[in-house]
């Protein structure tokens, strides 16, 4: 395939990329609606028509990866024209930014269905009160909590939980990177140890007496204590 059919499709993957980027900063502004609003229980017609958006071109960038990798494939010294380093670097690009944007996508669709989940209940626990309250007593309807307060009252407090499981788990992060880092300086400490009694004469051997002395007088000590405890017992 020649390059300039190789710099169309590339073309084409960019103008994707770009427009995919755009699409996501939308989709992740109603994160904020569907936590805001009462209406946000079910997608708007804006937000179904912007993830049927991303799908596809997800969908397209996909297939325009695939024929890339393609070309790549077919790319051989006797079979054609073999592509460049920078060209083999750019298809690897690309096919790292799609699988983001993928990620990403799912990550916020995620999010969203979980808020939505999450008010969802919320709403049926007030509907469910405020029958109750109806039952019980039919003049205290007036008195009712407002379902927007409510919701906003519990996203808070959901908020401040979250917030306070993050900043757990930070520290959490930060003790285990503080705790890799000591056990990473006692290693370089051991090996520089070994390094120094290798390059030294005779220090290995010295180490050697040394600890062969003190296993010697550990078990010199240990059977004196055993002895001492068996004439305490037969005399």
């Amino acid at each position: 395939m020649s390059s300039s059919s190789f710099s169309q499709i590339r073309s084409q993957a960019l103008h994707l990329e770009k427009q995919t980027e755009q699409l996501l900063s939308k989709y992740s502004q109603f994160q904020n609606t569907a936590t805001a609003q009462q209406s946000s229980l079910e997608p708007s017609e804006d937000e179904t028509s912007t993830e049927t958006q991303i799908t596809e071109i997800l969908s397209r960038r996909s297939a325009i990866v695939s024929k890339l990798n393609r070309i790549s494939d077919s790319s051989a010294p006797e079979g054609g024209e073999q592509l460049s380093t920078s060209k083999l670097q750019q298809i690897s690009r690309h096919r790292e930014i799609l699988q983001d944007h993928t990620r990403a996508f799912h990550r916020i669709k995620s999010q969203l269905e979980e808020e939505r989940n999450r008010n969802n209940l919320l709403f049926s626990v007030q509907s469910d009160i405020s029958n109750h309250k109806r039952r019980t007593n039919p003049g205290a309807a007036t008195n009712e909590i407002d379902p927007n307060s409510y919701i906003l009252e519990e996203g808070q407090r959901a908020d401040s939980a979250n917030t306070l499981a993050d900043r757990l788990l930070q520290g959490a992060l930060q003790t285990r990177d503080e705790l890799m880092n000591q056990r990473q300086y006692l290693t370089n400490a051991q090996l520089r140890i070994f390094g120094v009694a290798s390059s030294v004469p005779g220090l290995n051997v010295l180490i050697s007496k040394i600890n062969t002395r003190r296993k010697r007088d550990t078990l010199i000590l240990a059977s004196i204590i055993a002895a001492c405890i068996l004439l305490l017992f037969f005399v």
